[in-house]
């Protein structure tokens, strides 16, 4: 009778919960034990997951990651990226069924990354939007009204001697009688892809920022094809100040009717790009009035970290806003904590009497992240624009 159960329970499993899953981790699995939970995973899985290239499921607040490996594997497969805040975790296996697993408490209206590796390979990942996660209102197109044009564009930097791709976002408001503010974004592609176009378009329809130009940059790609991006992004010095004076407003210059004073300019970056935003206007306030920072690595990848005694200690720089955003599960790694290291950028520069705002939540590191908050974060970044 008994076997007779377990086969049945082995031919018909009922897909397992996170939840439950989570609670059989707590302790030991037994082999019988194993080989009913294995079948209870893979009938949860989604269609056409591998074990064995990595897999993840979801459920309200709980996230859970397997992989197939020996149940003798030594490592043990091991969950890395976003999701662990680069701290990284280990599977544990299901018995000796071959399968191995973990599952994350996980803010619930967040998306993310995750990384799955077998003995410091890769096998696999992806991104997980949980149930609570959507994009915000402004990130879609509105019936009836008008939007703007991307077109892309290509050069040679003689400031960094590489190749330069992006975009430049025409709005439909703009019709070159009345000059328009400019904003620049790092990591154009990405910034593309949260929907900053329409979120701006958005933004002026609603009065909230005033007609502006995008030019939406990414890093510079050198003749052996590494890509620049750590160099230009993190290094506190005036050289990507230096290129964008020099080299990317001229162009925007000679094509379009733009504002030239630094309050109707601002800029704005991810990451290593936000952290990069703000040491351009810090060294060409004369330039970028405005800075818009999100997930900013103000760590010492590049001696970022020094940034908020340097603000304390330098006369008060002529900067028109600062807007800051972060989310709690940012990165924890050799460089430093990104969550950290954005409070303490917020105090030094709310200390120092600048006009700062700090947009906080519960993301992870991602470029998502920004794209959740750009709205509310363009809002406050153009605040007073036509006062």
């Amino acid at each position: 009778m008994i076997l007779s159960l377990l086969i049945a329970m082995l031919l018909n499993p009922d897909p397992i919960t996170a939840a439950e899953l989570r609670d059989a981790l707590q302790g030991p699995i037994a082999a019988d034990e194993g080989a009913r939970l294995a079948a209870r995973i893979r009938e949860r899985l989604p269609e056409g997951a591998d074990p064995a290239r990595g897999a993840a499921f979801h459920d309200e607040g709980l996230a859970a990651f397997v992989a197939a490996a020996p149940s003798e594997a030594d490592p043990a497969p091991r969950l890395e990226g976003m999701v662990t805040r680069q701290q990284g975790r280990e599977l544990k296996p299901i018995g000796e069924s071959g399968l191995w697993a973990i599952v994350l408490e996980v803010a619930n209206d967040q998306k993310f990354n995750y990384e799955l590796t077998l003995g410091g390979d890769r096998i696999g990942g992806g991104s997980i939007e949980m149930p609570g996660w959507a994009y915000p209102l402004e990130s879609s197109k509105r019936p009836g009204q008008d939007y703007g044009t991307f077109r892309e564009f290509s050069f040679r930097s003689e400031v960094f001697d590489n190749d330069r791709t992006g975009w430049i976002y025409v709005p439909a408001a703009y019709d070159g009688a009345e000059p328009a503010a400019v904003m620049v974004f790092q990591d154009g592609d990405a910034y593309k892809r949260e929907h900053v176009g329409t979120v701006v378009e958005n933004l002026i329809a609603d009065g909230d920022m005033p007609v502006t130009i995008l030019a939406l940059l990414n890093p510079g790609v050198n003749d052996d094809g590494s890509r620049n991006r750590s160099i230009e992004y993190d290094t506190l010095s005036d050289r990507y100040a230096t290129f964008l004076a020099d080299e990317v407003l001229p162009r925007l210059e000679s094509e379009f009717n733009l504002r030239d004073d630094p309050e109707s300019r601002a800029i704005g970056g991810a990451s290593s790009g936000g952290i990069c935003a703000f040491t351009v206007a810090w060294e060409r306030p004369d330039l970028f009035g405005r800075v818009c920072s999100h997930i900013g690595s103000f760590t010492d990848i590049r001696g970022g970290g020094a940034y908020p005694e340097i603000v304390r200690q330098a006369e008060r720089k002529p900067l028109v806003k600062v807007v800051l955003h972060d989310g709690r599960n940012d990165l924890i790694n050799r460089f430093g904590n990104w969550w950290e290291a954005n409070v303490r950028m917020h105090e030094a520069l709310s200390e120092t009497g600048y006009d700062v705002d700090f947009v906080t939540d519960d993301s992870y590191h991602g470029y998502q992240a920004a794209g959740r908050v750009l709205p509310e974060t363009l809002r406050l970044t153009w605040e007073g624009w036509n006062d």
